[in-house]
Formats: structure tokens, C-alpha cells, sequence
């Protein structure tokens, strides 16, 4: 992470990417103890503290907050809703919570039995969502 091990370059590569990210964004990009801290748990038993937590509300903004961490050599980890049990949603990247503005359901096709959803949907939701279709 260019690095972003040690505390000089964990804070070099914040203020970076924050300069990089001022202004771009519909969403937020956070990277304050507090946001850090509860962002490094799922429902794993792994705690990983992450650089800091993007908040997209659009594609757009993950294609630019994508690019910008790859630009930088900043690790990017996607997010849910934090339910897994293996430690997926946990790094030392760059965090991009999808929960908060990508749970859109989109169109079900009870034919082919598929379904378009964005990465933040929790699965519950889905399957009350399916239920009617008898997909669940």
C-alpha cells in the first residue's frame, strides 16, 4: 500500500487520496478513528483496521473512487452489510460500503430464475422480495 504500513505513510496516503476524492463525490469518504473503528469487524472473528470508508451513492462514484485507489496503490475492499463469517468485508484498504445507497432491487425473471441487485442488498430483503415469484 505505498507504504501505508507504518503511521507517516498511513497518513500520507490519507491525505492523498482525500485530496484526490475532495469534491468528486455524491457520497462521502470518511477516515476518522471513529468510522475506522467500526468498520473493521463483519461477523467474522477478524478485526482489520481499514484506511477509511468511502459511502457511494453511484456507480460513478465507485468507478472514481476505484480508479483514484488504484491510481494511489490503495487497496480497495467492497462491502455489504457486513454479515459474512469469513473476514471479507474487512482490510487494510480503502473500504467501500455499499449498504447505505446501493440496495435496489432491480428486475426478477421468475423464467430464468434470476434476479438484478445492487451489492448492497441484504439477503432477507431478497428473499421477501422473491417470495411472491416463488424464488426464494
Amino acid at each position: 500500500m505505498n507504504g501505508a504500513g507504518t503511521s507517516s505513510g498511513r497518513d500520507e496516503a490519507i491525505a492523498s487520496l482525500a485530496r484526490r476524492l475532495e469534491g468528486r463525490l455524491e457520497g462521502d469518504v470518511r477516515f476518522d478513528a471513529l468510522a475506522r473503528t467500526l468498520y473493521a469487524t463483519d461477523a467474522s472473528i477478524y478485526e482489520i483496521l481499514p484506511l477509511g470508508v468511502a459511502f457511494p451513492r453511484s456507480v460513478a462514484d465507485v468507478v472514481t473512487v476505484v480508479n483514484e485507489c488504484r491510481a494511489l496503490g490503495i487497496p480497495i475492499v467492497p462491502r455489504g452489510a457486513g454479515t459474512g463469517l469469513t473476514g471479507g468485508a474487512v482490510g487494510e484498504g480503502l473500504q467501500i460500503d455499499l449498504s447505505r445507497s446501493m440496495r435496489r432491487i432491480g428486475k426478477v425473471d421468475p423464467t430464468s430464475r434470476t434476479v438484478e441487485v445492487e451489492p448492497g442488498v441484504v439477503l432477507d430483503e431478497l428473499n421477501a422480495h422473491l417470495a411472491p415469484h416463488g424464488l426464494m
